[in-house]
């Protein structure tokens, strides 16, 4: 039974012990007197928080005493209120767990001190218990900071993220600087390094010394990962020479294979135990068997190309690369490791994106991909509002065409030129696009498209890119013919026909946009062909030429009702002419 008199009186000498002056009483400063009074008076009344809290200033940060201080926050300043003590003026320090410690003296830095005390205890749903028990929106920064330190260590980066989305904001230099810390490391291991990087530097910019070495390092493994080694490793040196002893930056700076493993939201959600980093379920064993129905049908869909003859040779290569390289795998024969990744190069409208797909059937058949999946991108899909926002708005793009191939068309465009400054926003998409293809290499295919110049202008931005899109197809400009029959074919698929007489006067009448040039935007000259679309273009034609037959029937003297299913599809001359009129007057607006 709790004797709060004897509490009270020990109490008080405590407080007296400790250098506190009571009721105009003062006493010489006996700081071991002071922790056993306090002591002592947590042992006639243990729900004596106050007396908790002078055990912790007196210099037991047990966990018991965390525990305790916790467990009757409620009851905090009680006794100090009634000796007339300002507030703060009993208080304790308890560490972290992360290169600082932090004052204790109210409730809600008693709920963050003893969930810091259980995360380093690995009982992390009592430190989640003890940080929720704080709801009020107007808590102090430390209550974030140790829910983002439970993430942290937990490697549950995205919720690091969510926690300190406002360190930056944080009064507490000190702390802001190991939030700075956490958020870059964070982001380091989800592959956005441009915003790491920045948290990094952040960092290294604090006071705490002790955060600089760590933030040091990470920023190297970052920007190895940006492709930009000389200068990680002179900070693999810089850390060396001032701790030599840091075994990790020391195999930094001795293998260049040294990188950072990154991971996925989905990866992290998958875990059996939300806990534990390595209760990620196992993938799935990938089948060595192939997919024949998938790559009968990618061989249908390629032979029904109309042209092309450069292209499927070079796919068919692509194919027998792939398959060779499984069977010499099959029969433990040595194989070099190839890059997958494609830059397809030529005119808008001439199958590259059909052929993208096509590649995909591919890949997933032969078990290089584990699904035939195309995410088509541009510029837009990769670039955010602000810098930050970008690489995680590629690394979202990214986490959804992993196992699958990410298309992406005039990919030159991520990369503008002519901005003052440089295009800070593409080169931080690039930067991350390049570490995910090397981190998820297994799990991505990436493809870009475009002119073969701009592809080239695109290659010589960035060190990396040239290596990682070392096979390249080109695509030619359609052949008059080869319009006509990718017109005829179009115009099938619609239930309609082309007449003899129609097919003539289509090729015709596209020679002269074959054989002439015109000068782009861009100010390079290109086929007249090319700027007005190839099959994209004919497309075109053919809906206007079946807008123009519905028009001619329906305005003929034989009754709609009476019309055969000949008359129904078939395109002549004559409508031909008239869509040609109409799409060539458009392009020319």
């Amino acid at each position: 039974m709790a004797d709060f008199m004897q509490a009270r009186r020990v109490f008080d000498a405590g407080v007296l012990a400790w250098g506190i002056p009571v009721d105009g009483q003062e006493a010489e400063r006996d700081e071991r007197y002071a922790s056993l009074a306090f002591k002592r008076a947590t042992e006639y009344a243990p729900m004596m928080a106050d007396a908790w809290l002078g055990r912790l200033a007196t210099g037991d940060n047990s966990v018991d005493v965390l525990f305790n201080i916790y467990k009757y926050r409620d009851s905090l300043f009680v006794e100090q209120r009634r000796l007339g003590l300002p507030p703060r003026t009993l208080a304790g320090r308890a560490s972290t767990g992360l290169l600082i410690d932090y004052p204790v003296s109210d409730p809600f830095e008693a709920a963050a001190a003893y969930a810091c005390a259980m995360i380093g205890e690995g009982d992390h749903d009592g430190a989640e218990a003890a940080i929720d028990s704080v709801s009020t929106p107007d808590k102090p920064p430390i209550v974030d900071f140790a829910r983002g330190l439970l993430h942290f260590r937990t490697q549950r980066w995205p919720d690091v993220l969510t926690s300190l989305a406002q360190s930056q904001n944080w009064p507490d230099e000190y702390m802001k600087t190991v939030g700075d810390l956490m958020v870059g490391s964070s982001c380091a291991q989800l592959g956005l390094f441009g915003e790491a990087v920045k948290r990094l530097e952040a960092a290294e910019a604090g006071p705490l010394a002790a955060a600089h070495i760590p933030a040091m390092f990470t920023r190297g493994l970052c920007l190895r990962e940006m492709g930009n080694e000389p200068e990680a490793r002179g900070i693999f040196e810089t850390v060396y020479s001032r701790q030599p002893g840091f075994e990790d930056n020391a195999a930094a700076l001795n293998d260049p294979k040294f990188r950072i493993t990154v991971t996925t939201k989905a990866e992290i959600d998958s875990r059996t135990d939300r806990w534990d980093p390595s209760s990620v379920p196992e993938p799935e064993a990938e089948t060595a068997e192939a997919k024949p129905d998938l790559l009968k049908q990618a061989q249908e869909e390629l032979n029904e190309q109309i042209g092309l003859e450069s292209v499927k040779a070079q796919v068919a290569k692509l194919e027998s690369a792939a398959t060779l390289a499984r069977l010499r795998a099959e029969r433990g024969l040595a194989s070099a490791s190839r890059s997958q990744h494609l830059a397809f190069t030529g005119p808008p409208g001439t199958g590259k994106t059909t052929i993208a797909r096509v590649v995909a059937k591919i890949y997933c058949a032969l078990g290089i991909l584990k699904t035939d999946a195309v995410i088509e991108a541009s510029r837009r899909d990769f670039v955010g509002q602000h810098l930050g926002s970008t690489a995680i708005k590629t690394g979202e793009l990214i986490d959804r065409a992993l196992d699958g191939v990410l298309f992406i068309d005039e990919a030159y465009t991520l990369i503008q030129t002519g901005l003052s400054g440089g295009d800070a926003f593409g080169r931080e998409a690039v930067d991350t696009l390049l570490a995910r293809m090397e981190n998820d290499r297994d799990r991505l295919v990436v493809i870009i498209a475009g002119y073969d110049g701009e592809i080239d202008r695109f290659l010589a931005s960035n060190d990396g890119l040239a290596s990682r899109f070392a096979r390249r197809i080109r695509f030619d400009s359609y052949s008059p013919e080869e319009l006509g029959r990718i017109g005829t074919l179009m115009a099938r698929k619609r239930d309609s026909v082309i007449a003899d007489e129609a097919f003539d006067v289509l090729v015709q009448r596209l020679a002269p946009l074959y054989e002439t040039t015109q000068v782009d935007q861009s100010g390079e000259v290109r086929r007249s062909i090319d700027l007005a679309g190839n099959g994209r273009f004919i497309r075109n034609v053919i809906e206007a030429a079946e807008e123009e037959r519905e028009f001619r029937l329906s305005s003929g003297d034989i009754g709609i009702e009476d019309l055969d299913e000949e008359a129904l599809m078939r395109i002549d001359a004559g409508d031909i002419n008239a869509a040609l009129d109409s799409v060539l007057g458009m392009l020319q607006r």
